[in-house]
């Protein structure tokens, strides 16, 4: 896999640096984690800091263009989308409950 890093830019606000990309490879698309994992030798950070927010291919190139947000510490990383941290892996996702309604009495004829 070859991934080469297309613009980077800090944004101070959110406490990351968000990086666009580009991913070169033989097979089958590569999963999040070793993107993730990539991501982190090209950049000197944290794989586990790492949130990739969009990976497109085109049918029929083994080539992907991605987005990801490198963020500097553990709180700024939580600030993220929920459902971006649950699919990529950094927090599990939230069971819901059902709650049966209660039926109506009865009422007497």
């Amino acid at each position: 896999m070859e991934m080469s890093i297309d613009s980077k830019t800090e944004n101070k606000l959110f406490d990351r640096v968000e990086v666009s990309f580009s991913v070169q490879f033989e097979k089958s698309t590569p999963s999040r984690k070793e993107i993730r994992e990539e991501l982190a030798k090209h950049t000197g950070a944290s794989s586990d800091l790492i949130v990739i927010g969009r990976l497109g291919t085109q049918f029929g190139k083994r080539k992907a263009n991605g987005q990801a947000s490198l963020y500097k510490n553990k709180e700024a990383l939580l600030k993220s989308s929920s459902h971006l941290l649950q699919r990529d892996g950094h927090v599990e996702k939230k069971k819901r409950v059902k709650v049966k309604k209660a039926t109506a009495a009865a009422k007497p004829s």
